[in-house]
């Protein structure tokens, strides 16, 4: 079964095994989400970045641990290319590999953002829409149980993120069992 949870808290209080930070090649310096999370671990994830191991690039990618700064265990900070490149089905896919990648580390529970790339034209909702929709297919094919937390602190915004997570949950029509819980 897969549990969706949509939280309205910040994304480093989600208790997790492995918090999902995305981020594309223009993001660096890491700002946003991605910054704050940096700040919170010491800067190790711009430490990578200054020795060129992670570049915001597809594929590019660090897996930290938090030494008790989160609620997660980990952090995974993952480069997603190039904003030019990145449309909202570029989106889907590359959540749904990403979450691919982590439940192969047998982390059973994940949380992660809807991603906003800077200066994207898309609506919240379409962005929200293939976060959630890429992360189910990323959970898909494993035989445990799993919990994929998505977290948007925003008011405005966290109503929005609900009616996606309940579109996706009743259009499903194939693939694992589904619950959705909404944290109010």
């Amino acid at each position: 079964m897969i549990r969706l949870r949509i939280d309205p808290q910040p994304l480093e209080t989600a208790p997790c095994i492995v918090t999902v930070s995305m981020f594309a090649e223009e993001d660096i310096p890491l700002a946003g989400v991605p910054g704050r999370i940096d700040g919170l671990l010491g800067g190790q994830a711009s430490h990578q970045i200054a020795e060129g191991r992670l570049t915001g690039a597809w594929g590019s990618q660090a897996l930290l641990a938090t030494r008790g700064r989160l609620e997660s265990d980990y952090v995974l900070f993952a480069g997603l290319g190039s904003v030019k490149k990145i449309t909202a089905p570029t989106i889907a896919v590359r959540t749904e590999e990403i979450v691919q990648r982590v439940l192969k580390l047998s982390a059973s529970t994940l949380a992660m953002p809807v991603f906003q790339p800077s200066g994207t034209r898309a609506k919240y909702e379409r962005l929200a829409s293939e976060t959630v929709n890429g992360a189910l297919r990323g959970g898909d094919n494993f035989p445990y149980d799993i919990d994929i937390t998505v977290c948007e602190p925003d008011p405005s915004r966290y109503n929005e993120l609900v009616a996606v997570a309940e579109r996706s949950a009743f259009r499903r029509a194939e693939g694992r069992e589904l619950s959705v819980e909404i944290i109010v």
